[in-house]
């Protein structure tokens, strides 16, 4: 009677594990969905990296800095950004800004966490979960070698983005103008 009880209650553990695995592949894919960019067939080319990039939408897109032996370079802005997966903070919006980030040292280390977007209203914002792909992460790049990603930030409805800063706290310094 024991084993049997024990069989069951296992049973039971393994179908609401494999439950669990099918409802995360199902909101994964709906993610997936929402927030993966148009194939270039679809009227939305993109450039591969190194080539020019067709014309965005933004007015800013093409401004680039250079700081830490990384160029920081907008490709566009989505404000706001589509819906996906991740909240926005209640009463705001989310903006997201595509950047390209290429290596100009050798070894030279990048991380999403230092970027905080200035608003118009003079506040600094940090970063939120961006719904769109691929999210700009960390890491090193070589000289020449370029990553491309999406960093969000959650701004009030009448707050426009002004400019990118670039640091932790207090020592944060201007990186890109958005406006």
């Amino acid at each position: 009677m024991r084993w049997s009880r024990a069989l069951l209650i296992l049973a039971g553990g393994v179908l609401l594990f494999l439950a669990g695995i099918l409802t995360f592949a199902e909101r994964e894919g709906e993610r997936v969905g929402v927030t993966t960019p148009p194939a270039a067939d679809a009227g939305n080319p993109r450039a591969p990296l190194g080539e020019s990039a067709a014309p965005a939408a933004s007015p800013v897109a093409g401004r680039a800095a250079e700081v830490d032996g990384v160029r920081y370079t907008i490709i566009d802005i989505a404000d706001p950004e589509p819906p996906g997966v991740f909240p926005v903070k209640a009463g705001h919006r989310r903006v997201g800004i595509l950047l390209e980030l290429e290596g100009l040292q050798p070894r030279a280390s990048y991380n999403f966490s230092l970027l905080r977007l200035r608003g118009s209203d003079g506040q600094l914002y940090t970063w939120a979960l961006s719904n769109q792909e691929p999210a700009l992460r960390m890491g090193v790049l070589e000289p020449g070698q370029a990553v491309e990603g999406w960093i969000a930030y959650d701004l009030p409805p009448a707050v426009r983005p002004a400019a990118l800063e670039y640091g932790r706290g207090v020592s944060a310094v201007p990186l890109l103008t958005l406006e």
